[in-house]
Formats: structure tokens, sequence, C-alpha cells
């Protein structure tokens, strides 16, 4: 890699699939340009059918785009058997055979990568207890459960030690422990110098996470930067204020709250206030009438807030599929 050159540069990326019995062509991505710096964590973000799972094949060489260019590391040709061992790659559905055990798998991948049978064992064991499948490496994998399979899947991505790591889905079929455990995982990779780029469904992991974010609609990027830059530098977007009791209802109806922002729930009013001010009103108001605030809360735009926006508010011309 040269300069500043970014770890994966994609530009007017373009796949279409041929379907049913008279192979139309389906356009699965159309122009996506994007790119990934060194020790970032990006989150590839969208529903499904957003073409997230075909853009990561095609960075992987598992698919071919009809248009379009893919760099790594800078290089011209990034599929070169040396630029792909500095690649550590888990699919979404990773599928082993299945009376090999754990420990037997990954030495397997080992001797793939060209990796010696001391260096394949001392990783080995190092990466079973790290993602969780400390003495289970000499259980067959038939007897995994779908957590554990995905726990397997990730230490094979990073047995080689590789530079950038590429995750479809890692969080799949975890508990929230397992969550948890993959979250702190992939900051230790950034810790250490590594580039990881993943993609989820699973927005709050994706917000806890990412440098930057990425978001693909209907084979489309609709929208990228840092979180900062999508989320406004985290302005305040409202402000939630709980009353209670309950006023009465005759004073409720002629106070004047504004249609669609307040509602009640049990033995509480939530009031949503546009900004500081007009919370300051309301408290006053409802105090008048015998109330107590019991919250005050100012609500920040989040990530599913531009998701929403982008996925059901938008509706970008095409169709794709994953």
């Amino acid at each position: 890699m040269t300069g500043d050159a970014p770890v994966i540069e994609v530009r007017d990326l373009a796949k279409t699939y041929p379907t049913g019995f008279w192979r139309r062509r389906v356009e699965v991505l159309r122009d996506v340009s994007f790119s990934v710096r060194r020790n970032e964590i990006v989150g590839f973000l969208g529903p499904n059918g957003a073409g997230k799972t075909t853009t990561i094949k095609i960075l992987n060489r598992l698919a071919f785009p009809d248009g379009g260019t893919v760099r790594l590391f800078g290089a011209a040709d990034g599929y070169r058997p040396e630029v792909r061992r500095r690649i550590g790659f888990m699919p979404e559905q990773p599928y082993f055979y299945e009376y090999l055990t754990g420990e037997e798998f990954l030495r397997l991948c080992g001797r793939l990568c060209g990796m010696g049978r001391q260096e394949t064992g001392e990783r080995s064991e190092t990466l079973l207890s790290r993602v969780g499948l400390e003495g289970a490496g000499r259980m067959a994998i038939r007897k995994y459960s779908k957590g554990m399979m995905q726990r397997l899947g990730l230490a094979q991505a990073l047995l080689h030690d590789p530079e950038l790591i590429i995750l479809d889905e890692p969080m799949s079929g975890l508990d929230p422990l397992g969550r948890m455990d993959v979250r702190n995982l992939i900051r230790e990779l950034r810790g250490s110098g590594k580039t990881v780029f993943f993609s989820s469904h699973i927005i709050s992991d994706v917000e806890a996470l990412c440098d930057r974010v990425i978001l693909l609609h209907r084979g489309r990027k609709v929208a990228e930067g840092s979180l900062e830059e999508l989320l406004g530098g985290g302005d305040m977007q409202c402000v939630e204020v709980t009353f209670s009791p309950i006023p009465d209802p005759g004073w409720l109806a002629d106070a004047g709250l504004p249609p669609g922002r307040w509602n009640v729930e049990g033995n509480v009013v939530i009031v949503v206030a546009q900004d500081e001010e007009e919370a300051d009103r309301w408290i006053g108001e409802f105090r008048r009438a015998g109330s107590r605030v019991r919250s005050c809360v100012p609500v920040k735009r989040r990530l599913e807030d531009i998701y929403v926006e982008h996925v059901v508010g938008g509706k970008p011309p095409g169709g794709a599929r994953g």
C-alpha cells in the first residue's frame, strides 16, 4: 500500500443477476462508490436486499462486477495472492465440514494460508479462547450451535493475522453476551492497527462501534459519513417531558397542546417539545394545572432516524437483492 491510499476503494460498482425462466437481468448494484481508510471501523448498513452481501462478495472475488473498479490496499489488481493474504473474511452464513473439530478446521485454514504448524496451533488456541470457544476446540463442528459456528467463523477470519477484516453480519445468531464479546473484539482489532469493514442489520451495534457508516438501499449508496456528520454533530432534536398526575381531561383538551406531540401513557402525560423554550413553557403550564415534572430528557438524533429517513422515506428507483 502506497502513501495514504485507502485500504478499500470502490468506484462506480455495478452488478446485475439473471432471474426467472426468461433470465431477465435484475439490477443489484448501481454506481456504488466508497472508500475505507486504514485503521477505521466502517459499518455497511442497509435492509435485506440492499446489495451489501453482493458488494462484499465482489470485494472477496466470490462475485464479479459488471462495471466499476475495486482497489485493495491501493493495488490496481487487488486480487493478487499477496494482496489476498492481507485480508480476513467471514461470510454471512459460514459452512464447515461438520466432521472436523474446531481445532482441525483451523489447522486446515492455517495450511491454506501457508502458515506453519506451530504458528497455526498457537494462533488457534489463542483465538478459540478469545472468541469464547475455549474447551470446544476438540468438539465436532456438527455439535456446534449457530452462535458457536459464528464464533468459529470469526476465528478463521483472524487466524493469519490479516490487516483488513471483512465481516458479513458478524453478530448474526449471537446472544447479547456474544454480541458484546464481538463488539469488544472489533474494538481491540482497531486498537492493534487493523481495519474492519462489516455489514449489519443491528443499528445499535453500528452506532456503538463505527467511525464511519455507509448506507445502501436498493443497490445504491444513499448516505455515507462519520456518525458526527450523519447525526449533525449530536445536536438536540427535541425535549421529551413527562408529567404526572394527569390534569383534568378538560384542561388537556383546551391547553393547546400541538397535535401528535403529546400522549397519555398509564398515569403520565408525555409531551414532546421542539426546543428548551417550548419545554419551559409547558412545564409552567402543567405546574399551574397541578402536575409535576417526572422527567425531562433532551432527545438527540440517532442513526436509526437516518436509516428510517433513507429507507422508509426515500425510495430510490430500481430493485436489488442482497
